[in-house]
């Protein structure tokens, strides 16, 4: 499977911040979102998992 994709994005002000080093980079598909918005992917974190008791 080839394929090729172009995106393309000006930014006004600062610039994209790519998160880490790795070779090859795997995002979501929110992820990708918060990246074209200009939001730093490195800062974000997950809230702790919530466990509920059930109560029958």
């Amino acid at each position: 499977m080839n394929g090729f994709w172009l995106l393309m994005k000006r930014l006004e002000v600062n610039r994209f911040v790519w998160p880490g080093a790795e070779e090859i980079v795997t995002l979501s598909v929110e992820q990708l979102h918060w990246l074209l918005d200009g939001i730093d992917l490195s800062v974000i974190q997950k809230h702790r998992q919530r466990h509920y008791l059930r109560i029958s």
